[in-house]
């Protein structure tokens, strides 16, 4: 593999980091405790980052985390309320610093790791792989890694729009927000196969369901991960997704 800049999900790092340096210890009848090495969920973060640089024959990396108030949380502020009463991995913000002062960490106020990665990859698609297990990556044009899978994917522009647009008709439970009831990942597919992966096919069946233009613009929105063209690195301004 040549040469190119990885690009990593450092949010998933974290979490994955933390939650397996995790262990019970059950001390008698009546007590367990929780407790977590610092050291040891420092090095299970070297680990996994040396493993996906190793995996991508690559030396040059950034890792991008999520900032502070996101800008999604204003146009719908239930986006990933859903999480607010999942218990948090021990030692999460330790992590966060660690890694952000040793491995070369990207945090920008108002956007998520996803969009970080999407901003960086889009401007130098020929430069750079993505590294995430989230599925919602299908919906950049870039070449991305799936970590998890083993899997390394090139998408183009056309399959990335599809592939927005069916996050559109389905949601996103894990985020917390919804798409249409009932329609899955296989039924939108048919229904865009059928009508055309077009805004339009997206509009009507949101109007087949009694919702409107504006709640499936929400949606896609809430779905679409920010790329160079939607973000001004000077002012820090961003420009939403427009059909």
């Amino acid at each position: 593999m040549s040469a190119k800049t990885i690009i990593i999900d450092g949010d998933m790092i974290v979490y994955r980091a933390a939650f397996s340096s995790e262990v019970e210890t059950k001390w008698d009848d009546n007590v367990w405790t929780l407790h977590s090495s610092e050291a040891e969920a420092r090095a299970k973060v070297d680990e996994l980052i040396s493993g996906i640089l190793k995996r991508l024959k690559a030396k040059d990396y950034v890792v991008c985390l999520t900032g502070k108030n996101n800008f999604r949380n204003k146009l719908f502020p239930d986006y990933k309320a859903n999480r607010s009463d999942k218990r948090k991995p021990l030692g999460i913000k330790d992590l966060n610093d660690y890694m952000y002062d040793h491995h070369n960490g990207l945090m920008v106020d108002g956007i998520e790791a996803d969009d970080l990665i999407g901003i960086f990859c889009t401007e130098h698609p020929k430069d750079t792989i993505a590294v995430s297990g989230d599925k919602d990556f299908g919906t950049l044009p870039i070449t991305w890694y799936n970590h998890l899978t083993d899997k390394l994917i090139k998408t183009g522009v056309r399959k990335a729009k599809r592939f927005h647009l069916i996050q559109t008709l389905t949601g996103d439970a894990v985020d917390g927000y919804k798409g249409l009831k009932g329609v899955g990942a296989k039924t939108a597919e048919k229904i865009l196969s059928k009508g055309g992966a077009t805004w339009k096919t997206v509009v009507n069946e949101y109007k087949k369901h009694d919702l409107t233009a504006d709640d499936a613009l929400l949606t896609a929105r809430l779905a679409y991960i920010l790329q160079n063209k939607d973000y001004n690195k000077e002012t820090q301004e961003i420009k939403l997704w427009n059909p």
